[in-house]
């Protein structure tokens, strides 16, 4: 049982010092995937309609609020 442990550790060991291997050399591929990943950010706008909506929505809120609190210190004075 001890020698299976001792097995299965190894295989461990070389099997991550592979992996962490395979990740230092990017092909060309793997640089037009990035390349293309980029652009695609650069092109792609940081709010939908949906977001821009939401925060619509939230300005309205705050400026009913605001309004709601002129109108009572109004009406107190």
């Amino acid at each position: 049982m001890r020698t299976f442990g001792k097995a299965a550790l190894a295989a461990i060991f070389a099997s991550s010092a592979l992996l962490a291997a395979c990740d230092a050399n990017d092909g060309p591929v793997e640089d037009a995937g990035e390349k293309v990943d980029k652009a695609v950010e650069n092109i792609t706008p940081d709010q939908g309609p949906m977001e821009e909506m939401g925060e619509d929505m939230d300005n309205a809120y705050e400026n009913a609020e605001e309004s709601a609190e002129d109108m009572k210190d109004a009406a107190q004075q």
